[in-house]
């Protein structure tokens, strides 16, 4: 019973605020130690993913990642040029 009863309180969490005390957690953690704590974050998700699957990123991962970047990078392209003077 304790072990039903821990998975419905799991299950039934409100996870919008989970996800809100995690952004202003990790928001305020970046602003105070700067962009470097950004990168070193960053760099320890790539790390535990790389002990998780060795072979990551995959080839399609990595043309899917590209894609994703082309495609930010013609909405920055059009968004400056709809720029005011």
């Amino acid at each position: 019973m304790v072990i039903t009863r821990g998975i419905r309180e799991f299950v039934s969490r409100d996870w919008g605020k989970v996800r809100e005390a995690k952004d202003a957690y990790w928001g305020e953690r970046v602003a105070r130690l700067g962009p470097f704590e950004g990168l070193r974050i960053a760099d320890e998700l790539r790390r535990q993913a790389l002990l998780l699957d060795s072979a990551w990123p995959h080839p399609a991962d990595r043309h899917h990642d590209f894609l994703a970047h082309v495609r930010l990078a013609e909405l920055l392209q059009r968004a400056g040029s709809a720029r005011r003077p």
